[in-house]
């Protein structure tokens, strides 16, 4: 793409409006604050946009895949078998309507 790289009209103003985000400012009063004391006309979301450019991603968090079973130590053995499956299934019981209809 020819001619010069776009650069937000905020950006002179990185530093007040990181410095407003940390005092938890909400978005429609720092452009308020760039509307009345800085001169420049600016919208609420469009702060909410540049904040939301150029804030940090965040990494997603997964575990990794299990490759072997969890091996529990000999003291526990009532915790492996509180998360261990019955090996026999027992039936559920029924439940009896108590009308015959």
């Amino acid at each position: 793409m020819p001619g010069k790289p776009f650069q937000s009209k905020l950006e002179p103003f990185y530093e007040f409006i990181r410095e407003s985000r940390s005092k938890r400012w909400s978005y429609q009063k720092i452009a308020d604050v760039l509307t009345r004391e800085k001169g420049l006309v600016v919208s609420a979301n469009a702060v909410f946009s540049f904040v939301k450019v150029r804030a940090k991603r965040r990494s997603l968090y997964a575990l990794p895949p299990l490759e072997s079973p969890p091996s529990f130590p000999a003291a526990t053995t009532k915790a492996r078998e509180f998360f261990t499956s019955p090996s026999t299934k027992q039936p559920h019981e029924t439940k009896q309507r108590p009308y015959n209809i």
